[in-house]
C-alpha cells in the first residue's frame, strides 16, 4: 500500500455502509439463514465472486453494482463471518456461536501485531 492512511479510510467506508446494511436488514438475514449463518455467509460470499470472476473475466461494465461495491460487500461479509465465528452477531442461538466460536486466538495474530500506534505512524480508525 502506499499510504497507511488509504487503509484506515476504506476500514471506514467499509464500516459505514456495514452500518447503514445492518439498519436495512437486520441481525435476522444472517443468524436466520438457511442452513445457519455461516452457510448463508458462504452462498452470499460465493455470489460476489462469481460475479466479480463473470465481470472481471468478460470485461462486461457492470449494470448495477460496480467493481468496488462487490469488494466492499466481500469484506463485510468477512466482517461479519468474524463476528459470527466469535458469537458476537445478534440473533444466533446459543448452540451456533458455540459451535463456531473461535475466542482463543494465536498471539502472533495481525491484529496484535498492528494494534500500537507505534507502528510506523498506522493508526487505525476502528
Amino acid at each position: 500500500m502506499k499510504n497507511p492512511n488509504d487503509a484506515a479510510q476504506i476500514a471506514k467506508e467499509l464500516l459505514e455502509v456495514l452500518y447503514k446494511k445492518h439498519a436495512d436488514y437486520g441481525p435476522m438475514n444472517i443468524a436466520g439463514a438457511p442452513g445457519g449463518a455461516m452457510n448463508g455467509l458462504r452462498v452470499r460470499m460465493y455470489d460476489k465472486l462469481a460475479r466479480l470472476n463473470n465481470l472481471v473475466d468478460s470485461g462486461d461494465t457492470p449494470n448495477y453494482e460496480s467493481i468496488e461495491d462487490t469488494f466492499l460487500d466481500l469484506a463485510n461479509y468477512a466482517i461479519i463471518g468474524l463476528l459470527v465465528q466469535r458469537g458476537q452477531w445478534e440473533g444466533l442461538p446459543d448452540y451456533d456461536a458455540k459451535k463456531s466460536s473461535s475466542t482463543q486466538r494465536p498471539t502472533d495474530t495481525v491484529s496484535e501485531q498492528y494494534s500500537g500506534a507505534e507502528h510506523a505512524g498506522f493508526y487505525p480508525i476502528l
